[in-house]
């Protein structure tokens, strides 16, 4: 007890001296200048300030090492010395002489090929002007090194350099980087593990897997973490609720070549699935909500299905009808040890009513352009299949390139949607001209405006010219008459064609009348179209070929006809975009009827059937569309005609009036006789459609189809098609509209009566098959 009292008294002792030497240390002086030199970037006043030292201060030595640290402790200078020169009387002058690190002027990153500098320099975060020391470069190697191994490069050499630049003052930082062999992973073992054994947990780790002949097994940190939640998904969603990781253990070989994962688990119990009870629930009744909800008592608990129904089917219910509000809660009592009773509390809350829509981005279609095509009007309860809808429908208008719409609560009880759209060119233009010693003077004048002044409009005016040829076509479309979702159109046409290419000379000049209209039943989806069409037509000055064979007595005919008919046509069309299609259908009825009641010198009856469907395989963005159509035509009485070019045709890329089949010849177009026009039609099509460029839109495809024309029922046979097979490419252009190109192989081509298969480019100009 004495002796701690003694080493008590001697350290008060001690400390009290050095106090006192301490208090009478001798003043160096009184500072009557500060001189500041050696400085380039550094302003001498923040200097001054940053030592803390003053003019007209009585300093000792202490106050000189304390402004040398604080000095030091900005990072800004390499060296530092403080000189005392002595002045008359107890004055003195303070010189801080200093010498900077270099201000960096750039980084120059050398041998990184699976880190792409952008990235290296943004973890980096070294910017142009800042001071560049030792400490900084080394903290960039560090980190480096971390990002490398965090990739599987862990043998990774990192080297730096501070090469003095051509500015004075400035530096460039050269890192290279020798990243060597990616770590492979030889081992995964688990621990802990009585229930699932270690090959099905190493098949949930998709990312990170040992090393095969067949594959390598590179390490990376972040996709690592990733499987591991894969491992705990996998056992929740088998019943294993609890079941944890509770560590890891990542290790290598000497060579550091070679990586060994160890993963602890712990399973926990086996839960199955109890009583499901519903409490608060009015909109939806019990039995409907147990039918969203995919767990039934007994089956084995699942979190991914629990999750997805409670989320996604029962909240997104609630949202769907407007109770955007409502509040499912469940809670869960365990029951016998392994059983989970699930008892869901739910406050629906009132539905919230839209206030109002508002639209942005639209700079040239206008405003009621856009909110005629709203399923939802303000007023209205909220439904977010109506909201879906509205979207659906303005990107089938074609004016957008994309629609966003974005629900936001207001209120309590109120919401307002917004439409963000992003227009894009609807006009499309050509203007060409030509000279030939055969056709002379040609060319093509064409104008498509299918947003007219932003009004929804449609105007289109096409003249094709030349020596051989002449086409003139003006069209205009009103969609919404009147302010009804009423469709009025008008079509003009002339055309002139001589012999030189087709094998007859053509006259044919006529109108149609167009009025359609929008339906609610069915669904709707649905709309109808009636057209009524006025044609006279002229053929003549017919080849050898068509004279030899004269196909449906189209030499002996008397010419011209006139043609008076009407047409009316069914359509349902759910597709979800326009020009790329990722779901959906499209299918058309359309019945044509000329003479009779009509008039004219001609008269038959016309049916086409068409149908589509669009639907996504292997992933969203690769899409299966599969078509099929089928015609009939006949005459009206046994003496009524039918125009050679209103028969069916089949062949070509459809830019004639044949029904498109590739790897085939049109048979309208040549100016040799390629088959006889038919009163029925098959043709089949399979294509897989598959992303190339967003904007523009581009696309690839792959495409099988058949079809065939018969001269009549009687001789109809399905099993007797033209088979192809081909690539092909689309893309949609601004102010030219969609081209593409196809390559396909017709099995049944016939060349001087035998039948071979042959290639056939084809091109598609304004519209795609």
């Amino acid at each position: 007890m004495n002796g701690k009292r003694f080493r008590i008294a001697w350290t008060i002792y001690a400390f009290g001296l050095l106090t006192a030497v301490y208090a009478q240390q001798p003043d160096i002086g009184i500072v009557e200048q500060i001189r500041v030199e050696g400085n380039e970037a550094s302003q001498e006043y923040v200097i001054r300030l940053s030592s803390g030292l003053k003019e007209g201060q009585s300093v000792v030595w202490d106050d000189i090492q304390s402004a040398i640290r604080s000095l030091w402790a900005t990072g800004i200078f390499s060296d530092i010395r403080i000189l005392v020169e002595p002045r008359s009387g107890n004055k003195i002058d303070l010189i801080i002489r200093v010498e900077e690190y270099p201000r960096l002027e750039r980084i120059i990153i050398e041998g990184n090929r699976k880190i792409k500098t952008e990235n290296i320099l943004k973890e980096l975060g070294l910017f142009r002007g800042q001071v560049i020391n030792r400490n900084q470069v080394t903290r960039a190697e560090k980190t480096l090194f971390k990002m490398y191994a965090e990739k599987g490069y862990t043998l990774a050499e990192i080297s730096t350099e501070t090469i003095p630049a051509q500015t004075q003052g400035r530096a460039l930082l050269t890192v290279s980087i020798e990243e060597g062999p990616r770590v492979q992973i030889e081992r995964i073992r688990f621990f802990g593990n009585r229930v699932i054994n270690d090959r099905k947990l190493r098949k949930q780790m998709k990312s990170t897997r040992e090393n095969a002949w067949w594959r390598g097994a590179d390490f990376d940190k972040e996709l690592y973490k990733t499987d591991l939640e894969k491992i705990l998904e996998y056992y929740r969603n088998s019943g294993y609720r609890d079941a944890e990781i509770t560590r890891d253990s990542l290790y290598y070989n000497d060579t550091q070549e070679e990586m060994y994962i160890d993963i602890f688990v712990n399973e926990g119990q086996k839960y199955y699935i109890g009583d499901i009870t519903w409490e608060g629930n009015e909109l939806f009744s019990d039995e409907e909500l147990g039918r969203m909800f995919d767990l039934k008592k007994g089956d084995v608990y699942s979190q991914k299905k629990f999750d997805e129904s409670l989320h996604e089917k029962i909240n997104g219910a609630y949202y769907d009808f407007g109770y955007v509000r409502a509040m499912v809660a469940p809670r869960e009592t365990l029951r016998g040890g392994d059983t989970l009773n699930i008892h869901f509390n739910i406050v629906e809350n009132d539905p919230v009513t839209v206030r109002k829509i508002i639209v942005t981005g639209n700079h040239r279609t206008k405003d009621r352009v856009i909110l005629r095509e709203m399923r939802i009007l303000p007023g209205q309860t909220f439904r977010k299949d109506l909201l879906v809808r509205s979207a659906r429908d303005l990107m089938v208008l074609n004016y957008f390139s994309n629609v966003i719409p974005n629900p936001m609560l207001v209120g309590e009880d109120e919401m307002d949607l917004v439409f963000t759209v992003e227009e894009k060119s609807t006009d499309t233009a050509n203007l060409a001209a030509g000279w030939s010693e055969l056709d002379r003077l040609i060319g093509s004048v064409g104008l498509s405006m299918n947003n007219l002044f932003g009004n929804g409009q449609q105007f289109s005016l096409n003249w094709n010219f030349g020596r051989y040829y002449r086409a003139l076509n003006v069209s205009f479309t009103e969609p919404w008459f009147r302010n009804t979702p009423t469709l009025v159109g008008l079509s003009v046409y002339d055309t002139k064609r001589d012999p030189f290419y087709i094998g007859y000379s053509q006259k044919s000049t006529g109108f149609s009348v167009r009025l359609g209209r929008r339906l609610r039943w069915p669904d709707n989806y649905f709309r109808g179209d009636w057209i009524y069409r006025l044609d006279r037509t002229a053929l003549g000055d017919f080849s050898d070929y068509y004279i030899q064979y004269n196909p449906n007595n189209i030499v002996n005919e008397k010419w011209p006809l006139t043609t008076s008919g009407m047409t009316q046509i069914i359509t349902r069309n759910s597709l979800d975009h326009p020009e790329f299609p990722t779901r959906g259908s499209r299918a058309s009825l359309s019945t044509e009827i000329t003479g009779g009641p009509f008039g004219g010198n001609v008269g038959y009856h016309k049916h086409l059937l068409k149908v589509e469907f669009f639907m996504p395989v292997v992933s969203p963005r690769i899409v299966l569309l599969a078509r099929a159509q089928a015609g009939f035509m006949e005459t009206l009485t046994s003496e009524s005609r039918i125009p050679y070019l209103d028969y069916f045709f089949i062949g070509g890329s459809g830019m004639s009036r044949s029904i498109p089949l590739r790897g085939y010849d049109d048979p309208l177009a040549g100016g040799r006789y390629t088959g006889w026009g038919g009163k029925t039609l098959l043709q089949a099509t399979l294509e897989m459609r598959f992303p190339i460029l967003q904007k523009p839109t581009a696309f690839g495809l792959l495409f099988a189809e058949a079809g065939n024309t018969w001269l009549d029922l009687r001789h109809t046979d399905p099993f007797d098609l033209k088979r192809s097979l081909g690539v092909g490419l689309r893309m949609y252009m601004p102010m030219v509209g969609m081209i593409g190109i196809d390559y396909g192989y017709g099995f049944d081509n016939y060349i001087d009566g035998k039948r071979v298969g042959a290639w056939r480019p084809q091109f598609v100009f304004g519209r795609g098959f």
